[in-house]
Parts: structure tokens; sequence; C-alpha cells
């Protein structure tokens, strides 16, 4: 695309906005179930927040997503080297990684966000690609987004082990 051309996105909400192509991202392989899906654009919304969208350029398709750490601060993934360099991150300021999140109709209580195969985006060459991390076996590919805080300090130790009379 020369600088000349314009691109829109339409996200869910009916809005069009039109993107600049430094705000484009790429994702040569597209995620998975949606390989021909190319082109993206991260949409931030204050009043979304702490949550964004992964909305396709050119297609209907749309993500919510969110920076892992911010709900979950003891995320560690271990991402192999090999798909660091397949989007040309050398040096981890240029890294964003985010959280596929999913949000049940009707029900947000029970939204859960995919660890073990997070969105790594080179933000400075603007490449993405979702992979599947080498500690995959320490998360959970539907971590819940929102720890239920009625749970109490008795429920946390009570392992179902106990006789009951």
């Amino acid at each position: 695309m020369n600088e000349t051309q314009k691109q829109e996105v339409k996200p869910q909400e009916g809005k069009i906005l039109e993107l600049k192509p430094e705000n484009i991202f790429t994702f040569p392989d597209g995620l998975p179930g949606f390989e021909k899906v190319k082109k993206f654009v991260i949409l931030v919304n204050k009043e979304d927040a702490p949550f964004g969208r992964l909305a396709a350029v050119d297609h209907d398709l749309c993500f919510f997503v969110v920076d892992p750490w911010v709900l979950y601060p003891d995320y560690k993934p271990d991402i192999d080297e090999e798909d660091l360099k397949k989007v040309g991150i050398s040096a981890r300021e240029n890294t964003l990684i985010l959280a596929i999140v999913n949000i049940p109709v009707g029900k947000p209580e029970s939204s859960t966000m995919n660890l073990t195969a997070p969105l790594l985006i080179n933000s400075q060459q603007g490449l993405g690609k979702q992979v599947i991390i080498n500690n995959y076996k320490d998360f959970n590919s539907r971590h819940p987004v929102w720890q239920k805080e009625e749970e109490t300090d008795n429920e946390k130790s009570n392992t179902g082990n106990e006789i009951q009379s």
C-alpha cells in the first residue's frame, strides 16, 4: 500500500476509523483459525480499560485483548527464540505481548484469557504472531480474568480431603 491510499477499519460499534500505515500490524501467518486475515490494528478506549481490541483491517473480525501482566502479575512466558526472530524482535523494548480474552455472552464475570498462546508483536516493525509459549503447561488457556472475591481463606485451604461428619 502506498502512502496516498487510505485504509479504514469498522469496529463492532459501527464507527469507521481511518488508519495510518504505521498503526497496522501484519501477522504473516494470520491467527490460528483465521490464517487469511493478516492485517490488524489495536484499538484502545479508556472506557474499556484494561482491555483493548485487536481488529482486522480487511475483515469483520475483532478480538478483545489485554496486557496479561495487568491482571496476572506473575505471568512469566518462556518464548522460543525462533518465534522472536520470526517477528524481528531482538530487544524487549520493542515487544508487545497481549492475551486474547474470551467474554461469554451474558456472563462477563466468566471471562478468560489465553496465557498459553499470547500475541507477540514487534511494535517497531509492525509484525505479529500468535505463539505457544515453551512453558505452556505452567499456565492456562482459559485463565480466569476475574478472581472470585467471595472465596474465603477457609475455602482456599479446603483441599477436599477432609472427612466431613
